[in-house]
């Protein structure tokens, strides 16, 4: 059996992992725990493990292109083993640097589902993207502006 460090390694050469995801197939491939950890350590300290770049790649191109809002990004980086406080932190650092425009991909996004801009629709239909959008991870508030020009006037109950 290889060293778990090597087979880290190896692991790290094909995809970028996180921790939990390097984690679970060192020890799937038979690897003790206590060696699991000690290749984790090293993994780190040498910078193959790196969660909160991780976190960031993936904002800045696969949440932006799926059109995932912070929530939802958050979420999936979650399932991956990323820490939220790290999720959230890479997202607000995106943000911040200007790489993700949360506002600019709403619009996108109700572009994409209603057409161009000013239009109608029906309110079921603004209904159903509306709650599309949160499912998507935006903010109620940014998804009520950008439906606003198809004559969204908010969810009252």
């Amino acid at each position: 059996m290889s060293d778990a460090y090597d087979e880290g390694l190896r692991l790290l050469a094909r995809r970028a992992l996180t921790r939990a995801e390097v984690a679970e197939r060192l020890a799937a491939r038979g690897h003790q725990s206590d060696a699991v950890e000690s290749a984790l350590t090293r993994l780190e300290a040498a910078s193959a493990i790196d969660d909160a770049s991780l976190a960031r790649h993936w904002i800045e191109g696969t949440a932006t292109a799926r059109g995932r809002g912070r929530k939802r990004a958050i979420a999936e980086l979650a399932k991956r083993g990323v820490a939220p406080a790290v999720a959230a932190s890479a997202w607000s650092d995106a943000v911040a640097d200007g790489v993700v425009d949360e506002s600019a991909m709403v619009r996108r996004a109700v572009r994409r589902r209603l057409g161009p801009a000013p239009g109608r629709a029906d309110r079921g239909r603004l209904a159903r993207v509306y709650n599309a959008l949160l499912y998507e991870g935006f903010e109620r508030e940014q998804v009520a502006s950008a439906l606003s020009p198809y004559g969204f006037e908010g969810m009252d109950g």
